[in-house]
């Protein structure tokens, strides 16, 4: 199999140092180079023309796909997409349900999960940023920032796990929003809303939403007092952004699913788009599990609360689930008229010979106008 990849024109150094485990060899593109010690491994993996895979040391991939020119250093890389021009260094453990879109780059020793990037996203080293989706910048230059050192905690006490996001897809897929900075050693208590243009500053802790162009300073306060495991603090605010979460990955799925997929339909990478729509659709089964589970919770924390609780407290564990049970069905926005954007996106690429990118911030600069 090895002796096949080389003659496809696939670069491997050391042959006798690549372990190779149930792939397709016909997924694995001309161009790309693997460094002694990587591992490939499953049916579904996919590596994209001049990616560079395990410089550093060595890299299992398993049933992922890697874009073109993507350059992966030592790590692990489990279930996840990667698309073109990303550069992830060495110390990396990429997990299930990631999707990185075009030139996202992390630092060394970063840990994702559940997690979405955006075009240009750029974090240091040092990172845990899991169940998460952040967008904005316009550019490699200009582009949204996490700090090294930085913590997206989606863990609480009572053992429920939430969701952060940082922008929206609505407006965050033309590629053309303000970025958002968040500062090194800053910590993060999920689900957190924030808007596009905001900066935290470094050191800060947030433990709630802030709007678009707005600057937080928070180095929090030290406190000890009783505690009990059982209080269900900010239900309503963590529903509401539970949902407004699942919508903004349906969101994604239909962007995906309308615009990028049949862009490079009867292309090499029209399996990697679907295996992105993927990425997002196993996000928003994770999240839509998560928030059954916590309300479920909270509707048996009410029949206690109705016996030791004061009002307010029940009122808004009621309003959660009120809030939980509403329909509230995604609406496309009105700008998103697919089938114009994908025409005119596929006539920029094809007449001038634009990548993806380039295309959508074009489209995105002749609406703006």
């Amino acid at each position: 199999m090895i002796s096949e990849l080389i003659e496809r024109g696939v670069i491997i150094p050391a042959p006798q140092a690549i372990v190779l485990e149930d792939i397709k060899p016909s997924r694995i593109m001309s161009g790309a180079k693997l460094y002694p010690g990587t591992i490939l491994r499953g049916p579904n993996l996919f590596i994209g023309r001049d990616a560079i895979i395990g410089e550093g040391g060595g890299a299992l991939i398993e049933n992922s796909q890697i874009g073109a020119r993507s350059r992966l250093m030592q790590g692990v890389y489990r279930d996840c997409t990667i698309l073109d021009d990303v550069i992830i260094r060495n110390g990396a453990e990429i997990r299930e349900g990631c999707l990185l879109e075009e030139g996202v780059e992390l630092g060394h020793t970063v840990g994702l999960k559940q997690t979405i990037f955006m075009p240009n996203v750029v974090a240091g080293s040092l990172i845990n940023f899991c169940d998460a989706l952040m967008c904005g910048g316009t550019s490699r230059k200009n582009h949204s920032e996490i700090g090294s050192c930085m913590a997206l905690y989606n863990f609480t006490p009572q053992g429920d796990k939430f969701a952060s996001i940082f922008g929206d897809v609505e407006h965050g897929v033309f590629l053309n929003c303000k970025p958002i900075f968040i500062g090194g050693q800053t910590q993060i208590v999920s689900p957190v809303h924030i808007g596009f243009g905001a900066v935290l500053a470094a050191g800060s802790k947030l433990t709630q939403s802030i709007g678009e162009n707005r600057i937080v300073s928070s180095m929090g306060h030290e406190c000890d007092h009783e505690y009990d495991p059982n209080i269900i603090s900010r239900p309503i605010e963590k529903v509401r952004l539970c949902k407004y979460y699942i919508k903004q990955l349906k969101l994604l799925k239909h962007w995906y699913r309308n615009v990028r997929i049949p862009i490079f339909r009867d292309t090499e990478y029209e399996l990697l788009m679907r295996w992105g729509q993927n990425r997002i659709e196993s996000g928003i089964k994770e999240r839509e599990n998560r928030l059954s589970a916590f309300v479920e919770k909270i509707s048996k924390y009410l029949a206690i609360a109705r016996t030791s609780c004061d009002t307010t407290t029940i009122n808004h564990l009621k309003k959660a689930i009120q809030i939980y049970k509403r329909r509230d069905p995604v609406k496309i926005p009105e700008t998103w008229e697919c089938e114009n954007i994908r025409d005119a996106v596929q006539l920029q690429m094809d007449k001038n010979h634009l990548d993806y990118i380039s295309a959508i911030q074009k489209y995105a600069s002749l609406f703006d106008n």
